[in-house]
């Protein structure tokens, strides 16, 4: 289990408001990505930048992640749409498949990934 001197950083908590995201470029798995994380509802949630039906950014086309709604995670290529509490898809097309999570932790006023598969 890693330490939280071993989590990487994100941003202080009032850098991420509600219904908004950052990005922030980390090796997953060894692997160099891009993850999303979004405040909703009050908490953070994480999860690698790779919309389920194409492997395209969920922002590629537009830097915003939010349905006009504000209550669903969207890929600007094809509309596809997830809960932001879990990462899983309601679009038709790809109904139940979910985004990658990644562990995300909000802890005195910063946010860290701190999943043990993520590195700097």
């Amino acid at each position: 289990m890693k330490t939280q001197e071993e989590w990487v950083k994100v941003c202080t908590s009032d850098k991420l408001k509600e219904g908004r995201h950052v990005i922030r470029e980390a090796h997953y798995e060894g692997v160099l990505e891009s993850i999303i994380i979004c405040r909703f509802k009050g908490h953070c949630y994480a999860y690698i930048n790779r919309c389920v039906h194409m492997p395209k950014r969920l922002n590629c086309e537009h830097d915003l992640i939010f349905d006009i709604t504000g209550q669903f995670l969207r890929c600007s290529m094809h509309g596809i749409i997830y809960t932001p509490e879990t990462g899983t898809s309601q679009s038709t097309m790809c109904h139940g498949e979910q985004l990658k999570a990644v562990k995300v932790t909000e802890i005195e006023n910063m946010i860290y990934l701190s999943d043990k598969r993520v590195s700097a």
